[in-house]
């Protein structure tokens, strides 16, 4: 038996990763595919466009054989936190064996490269990183400088001096998202000694920015875009598909996406960061400066901004727009203020992060089809296998359940802003059962597939 192991968000499941996901199973030469997957909240620090099951069920429609929700405090994490926490979960499954991931470059070796000098952190590099994010630099862009200086000076691509302004190549593949996390996948895999083995695919078509939906596969931010924006319009009779979906959307996605996605729509709409305003809102005015510099990503420098600017917050996405500066990312900004509604502390991931980044394999859906998967799982795992949410406080360790009762109180957050629109209850999270396609499910989503 084979796996290949995918980490994702599919927010929401189209085409392009349908097509990953066939690839990923072919050039692994896999029998399963296990999905590692954010819940209600996504890395940069937005709400998902639909809940963890839906989600869920539309990646198991398409191919996948199991899903596992990657906890809040990775999936609303840093690239580094996430990477770590994901490939944690696919190491702890105890049966996967290569990590399928999509990047721009497709150039496994390069981005190792990368990975191995992040991970080792040569004292040139730190200098010149250290140098550069005193210059102001963000982050990011300090360290995508940084690696390309020091790569270009000790392998000679370049007939130049560390010190040169212009030293470093057009354009670096740190300047492109799933870049990013293929390296840092690659270096959580370095870190751990993982006998798992990486495989990237090219993105091959739309950018991950590109907000069109002409492409043959157009990128996620385009399909939540287009959704968003046929949202905010009344659905009339001669809608041109079910529901809210425009035709554009439906097909940039699979079929199973579309009836699902579509559903889900007709019950409540999208959730913005903004349906999220007033409780943060309440979270920024009680909290002092001292606490608010305690959360993950937020620090004392974006805490005084907040303290500072809390009183000009009109809603979340502005005031997201207000804060950033050239030292601080939008995205930090965003991931910030979700962690500070989610009460996500930077200790704690400081200390998991010195335990080895520990976790728990919660199962948010799985085909019947995969039992020996499962079989498997329950033998050679690491780290317990959570099927009923009412086993947790049973099966789990302290660090565990700790990591468990942040999903539960994310996944609250996330249902209470649903609710919120129609008036209705919120589900509570341990009336959830895994999603279960069953043997030779007949029905239309895989019909129409």
């Amino acid at each position: 038996m084979k796996t290949v192991g995918i980490i994702a968000e599919y927010n929401p499941f189209h085409k392009g990763h349908a097509y990953q996901l066939q690839k990923a199973k072919e050039l692994a030469g896999a029998d399963y595919a296990v999905i590692v997957m954010s819940g209600d909240f996504v890395q940069r620090g937005y709400p998902a466009v639909t809940d963890k099951y839906i989600r869920a069920e539309m990646a198991l429609r398409s191919g996948a054989d199991l899903v596992i929700e990657l906890p809040i405090s990775y999936a609303a994490g840093s690239a580094e936190a996430f990477a770590q926490g994901a490939v944690s979960i696919l190491e702890a499954l105890g049966c996967v064996d290569v990590l399928c991931f999509g990047s721009e470059s497709g150039d496994l070796d390069t981005l190792l490269s990368y990975a191995r000098l992040f991970e080792e952190e040569p004292p040139a590099y730190r200098e010149l990183l250290q140098g550069y994010l005193r210059q102001g630099m963000s982050f990011p862009a300090a360290r995508s400088r940084a690696a390309e200086e020091y790569r270009n000076f000790t392998e000679r691509i370049l007939p130049c001096q560390a010190s040169d302004a212009d030293c470093r190549r057009a354009s670096s593949p740190l300047d492109d998202p799933n870049n990013i996390l293929g390296v840092e996948y690659c270096r959580a895999l370095i870190r751990r000694k993982s006998s798992i083995r990486p495989l990237t695919l090219r993105r091959c078509s739309a950018g991950y920015h590109d907000l069109s939906l002409n492409a043959k596969m157009a990128s996620a931010s385009a399909i939540r875009h287009a959704i968003y924006e046929a949202c905010r319009q009344p659905v009339s009779p001669d809608a041109e598909a079910p529901g809210i979906l425009p035709a554009s959307v439906c097909a940039q996605l699979p079929p199973a996406s579309q009836l699902l996605l579509t559903k889900a729509l007709a019950a409540h709409r999208p959730l913005r960061l903004n349906d999220f305003s007033s409780i943060l809102l309440y979270r920024l005015l009680s909290l002092p400066r001292a606490e608010l510099a305690a959360f993950q990503d937020v620090g004392e420098d974006l805490a005084a901004r907040i303290e500072n600017c809390r009183f000009q917050f009109t809603d979340a996405e502005e005031f997201a727009d207000l804060l950033k500066t050239r030292q601080i990312t939008h995205t930090r900004i965003t991931r910030a203020l979700c962690h500070i509604l989610l009460n996500l502390k930077q200790a704690d991931l400081d200390a998991r992060k010195a335990a080895g980044w520990p976790v728990y394999l919660r199962v948010l859906g799985f085909r019947e089809a995969s039992q020996p998967l499962l079989a498997a799982i329950k033998k050679g795992s690491a780290s317990p296998l959570l099927v009923k949410t009412a086993d947790a406080s049973r099966i789990l360790s302290q660090e565990q359940l700790a990591l468990f009762d942040q999903d539960v109180f994310a996944a609250h957050i996330y249902e209470a802003a649903k609710a919120g629109q129609n008036g209705s209850a919120l589900i509570h999270e341990y009336t959830r059962s895994p999603v279960v396609i069953p043997y030779h499910s007949e029905d239309a989503h895989e019909a129409a597939w």
